[in-house]
This record gives structure tokens, C-alpha cells and sequence, in this order.
């Protein structure tokens, strides 16, 4: 799995989520802190933003379960090529100690 891929596609489903649930409880997206470019590219796909949140928790213990396969592989790295294949990889490479925590952060 190429967690550039897995990324973007989480930091698209929580602002998602995160405007969702501001429309869902509050009837509006006043004081909805998301980075700019997350809020843009958000509103310019028109989502509809009256949804159910009851996928929230759900996702929310996947994308956990997900950083944790992450920190278990970067756990287990060495820097010497075996023959077990890597679950996770990210531009084409292997996941390292040293970029596995960035993607586990941006998660």
C-alpha cells in the first residue's frame, strides 16, 4: 500500500469529517479550523456536508489500527533488503525509521 496514496485519501476524509460534523451539530462551518488547502480542495468537489456521522468512529479506529501497522514495520526495518515484503511503501520504496514517523504523523 503506497502511503502517499493513504494519506491524502485520510486528510480528505477528515476534513470531510471534520466539516460534517461541524454542519451536523452546529448548522454551519463557522470557526472549522482545517489547513486552506484541505478546506479548498473540500469545497470546490460541492460535498454534501448534511451526512450521518455514524461512520466517524469506525473510520476513525481504522486509520489507528493502519499507524500502527506503519510504527510495527518501521519498527522491524533494517536497512538491509530481505525477502519479506513491506505492507506499506511510499514513493516507490521501502518505509524507513526515518520516513515511516512523518507518514504516521500526517495520518
Amino acid at each position: 500500500m503506497d502511503l502517499n496514496h493513504l494519506c491524502d485519501l485520510v486528510e480528505r476524509l477528515s476534513g470531510l469529517f471534520i466539516m460534517a460534523y461541524s454542519v451536523y451539530f452546529r448548522e454551519k462551518l463557522h470557526n472549522v479550523a482545517l489547513p486552506r488547502s484541505w478546506f479548498i480542495n473540500l469545497i470546490r468537489s460541492h460535498p454534501n456536508l448534511r451526512k450521518q456521522m455514524s461512520t466517524l468512529l469506525p473510520f476513525t479506529r481504522t486509520i489507528i489500527e493502519l499507524m500502527r501497522r506503519v510504527f510495527k514495520q518501521v519498527e522491524q526495518y533494517s536497512p538491509f533488503p530481505s525477502d519479506t515484503v513491506d505492507q506499506f511503501r511510499a514513493d516507490g520504496g521501502r518505509v524507513t525509521n526515518i520516513t515511516g514517523p512523518f507518514y504516521i504523523a500526517r495520518m
